[in-house]
């Protein structure tokens, strides 16, 4: 074996924190100093624009903020689980039904296409204004993501496998867990990480009809009463949650595609 065969390339370094998110907070940086600047500099009324140190006291000085944020959270999250269950059991139905792919599918698509505004006020009569109509809106604008990703991704297992595992008399079960499943969960997480954002839009867009608690409601109540500081603080938490579940979605597909592939790697 010659020498330039021994030589190992070295790995490239890991990226630190500060490589990463650098860019980002310098950029964030300036612009939060430009716009402080020119609220004082040409005296913009805080109704119109607080500057962002005169929110940063807003997000101080609201004490119930936790507590509408955990409920926003418990809405979105309770509607995203109930998708994920429901759309990946129908998206495996689809694939093994040729009666689901054509009685069903064309539903769910008429379904996304009905703006989910117009239906809140629908499920305020018929379930109150309680938890459970805004639980049900962030299901129904997750469903759509959901269903549409892992069904596509249930069909892109490789043919040549499933000709294999069907020459070996696998059962559909089999089947399903060892080929199709696996080769689906990027598309499933993909689905995840759009409907984990659109959950918290369905949860928000709950409350602004006859809920007096929520971020959806906080955002209401300071937009009617000019308190421009606190919409901002609603924002701003509902920005930060949106990017915090999807960075989680996209933590646990690494994971789960990593465990995917160290399960099939032979030792």
């Amino acid at each position: 074996m010659s020498e330039e065969a021994l030589v190992i390339a070295p790995s490239a370094p890991r990226e630190t924190l500060l490589q990463r998110f650098g860019p980002a907070l310098a950029i964030l940086a300036v612009a939060l100093g430009i716009w402080e600047f020119l609220v004082w500099f040409f005296d913009v009324p805080p109704w119109l624009l607080p500057a962002p140190s005169q929110v940063a006291v807003r997000f101080t000085r609201t004490p119930t903020l936790w507590y509408h944020t955990g409920l926003t959270i418990l809405e979105a999250l309770s509607g995203f689980a109930a998708s994920a269950i429901v759309g990946v059991g129908l998206s495996a139905a689809i694939v093994h039904s040729r009666f689901m792919e054509r009685g069903v599918f064309p539903y769910i698509i008429v379904s996304n296409s009905i703006p989910i505004i117009a239906i809140v006020p629908l499920l305020t009569i018929w379930f109150g204004f309680g938890l459970a109509p805004k639980v049900m809106i962030a299901s129904i604008i997750t469903f759509f993501p959901i269903v549409t990703n892992t069904t596509r991704g249930l069909k892109s297992a490789d043919p040549r496998i499933l000709d294999f595992m069907h020459s070996i008399n696998a059962t559909r079960r089999e089947i399903f867990f060892k080929v199709q499943l696996p080769a689906a969960l990027p598309f499933i997480f993909a689905g995840f990480k759009i409907a984990a954002s659109l959950s918290l839009v369905g949860a928000v867009v709950g409350e602004f009809y006859g809920s007096d608690r929520g971020l959806g409601y906080l955002v209401i109540t300071s937009a009617t009463q000019l308190r421009t500081d606190l919409l901002f603080v609603s924002i701003i938490v509902l920005a930060a949650l949106g990017v915090s579940l999807f960075a989680i979605f996209g933590k646990l597909e690494r994971m789960a595609i990593r465990g995917e592939v160290d399960v099939e790697r032979p030792s």
